[in-house]
């Protein structure tokens, strides 16, 4: 069983069939309210701005090409002292879309000896349902890929026998817990 995906606090759809034939441009700034979502569905303190640039051209029978930007200014948390750190996204875009009936030609396939032959320089679009691109979790998603992982106050450093844990090695052992219970 497989959670949900998480819905996201963008709400914006296209219809695939209000895509011009030579394309059409989307851009979404987002309000206050918008960037305290944002920033709790990231996990972070705040998204102080947001914005997305989007182009989505017809692509090959059925599909759409997708390019454009996402950008923000964000505060993190420090990993090390907790501190707010600022931080950018700028995240370039680029994707294929197409119908579930179109992505029959990208399927893995099977040979008479059960082996799958992948072509790993081939672009295999996304799936877009119900004749709408949702845009808002492209945003979202493109978003929380920009975010550094792990943000860092300039200057923090980790001290390892300040926290308790000596060089470390000992409590990523599998048998710390042991150890800890023989010295009890």
């Amino acid at each position: 069983m497989t959670a949900p995906a998480p819905t996201s606090p963008i709400v914006r759809t296209l219809a695939a069939l209000d895509v011009s034939p030579a394309g059409t441009h989307v851009a979404i700034t987002a309000d206050a309210e918008l960037r305290a979502a944002l920033a709790a569905a990231a996990e972070i303190p705040s998204v102080e701005s947001f914005s997305v640039e989007f182009e989505i051209k017809p692509w090959g029978r059925d599909g759409f090409a997708l390019t454009g930007r996402v950008k923000a200014e964000v505060t993190q948390a420090c990993v090390v002292t907790l501190e707010p750190v600022p931080g950018r996204v700028d995240e370039a875009v680029s994707i294929k879309l197409v119908p579930p009936e179109g992505f029959a030609r990208w399927e893995e396939k099977q040979d008479a000896e059960g082996a799958i032959d992948i072509d790993l320089s081939a672009e295999v679009p996304e799936i877009f349902e119900n004749g709408t691109i949702d845009l808002g979790a492209l945003a979202l998603e493109h978003f929380l890929v920009g975010l550094d992982p792990y943000p860092r106050k300039e200057g923090a450093v980790f001290d390892a026998d300040a926290a308790g844990v000596g060089d470390g090695r000992a409590e990523l052992s599998p048998f710390a817990a042991l150890a800890r219970r023989d010295k009890e």
